[in-house]
Parts: structure tokens; C-alpha cells; sequence
């Protein structure tokens, strides 16, 4: 399993938009593209920082999705009202646990 990490400052006042287009707007196309297991967004709205984890069966799977891809460039587009400065990590998974 791998973990795709995007640090982004959030606009201030805009968290709640950001999540909202994310959930309503990304999350229908994201769930189409194979290998993709999950999302959760952690929001410092004291800070106006946020980080995005989203979760892939193989490497492969997440870096269809990564930097330079067009979905990440579609995606990053429908959210650039709401971030700026992200920065991206793909990091494997060593451990995780679910019910």
C-alpha cells in the first residue's frame, strides 16, 4: 500500500470550501481510478495548514494519479480558489490498521 501526502496552505476562511469540493467534486472522479483505497484530510485552521492522505493498493496506482498526470493537474485545478503551496510526498505504507 502506498500514501500520497499533499501539504497545502489553506486560504483563510476557505476550509470548509476546500473540503467541501473535495468531497462533493474529487472524491466521484478519485474513486474511478484503479488501485484507489481512501482519503482523509487533516485541516489546522489556526495554522491555514492542511494535508491530504490519500491511499493506493501498488506505487504504480498512486504515481498514475501523482504530480504531472492530468488528473492531479484537473484536481489541483478545482481546489486553486482554496490552496496554494503544495508540496507532494509518496511514501509507502509500512503499517496500517482497519476494522
Amino acid at each position: 500500500m502506498y500514501a500520497r501526502v499533499i501539504h497545502a496552505s489553506v486560504v483563510p476562511g476557505k476550509a470548509d470550501q476546500a473540503i467541501a469540493t473535495f468531497r462533493d467534486e474529487i472524491v466521484p472522479i478519485i474513486k474511478e481510478k484503479p488501485g484507489y483505497l481512501g482519503t482523509a484530510i487533516f485541516v489546522d485552521r489556526e495554522k491555514g495548514d492542511a494535508e491530504t492522505v490519500s491511499l493506493w493498493e501498488t506505487r504504480e496506482a498512486a504515481e498514475a494519479t501523482g504530480p504531472g498526470t492530468d488528473y492531479l493537474t484537473k484536481v489541483v485545478g478545482m481546489l486553486h480558489q482554496y490552496l496554494a503551496n503544495r508540496e507532494y510526498r509518496h511514501w509507502e505504507v509500512g503499517y496500517f490498521d482497519r476494522p
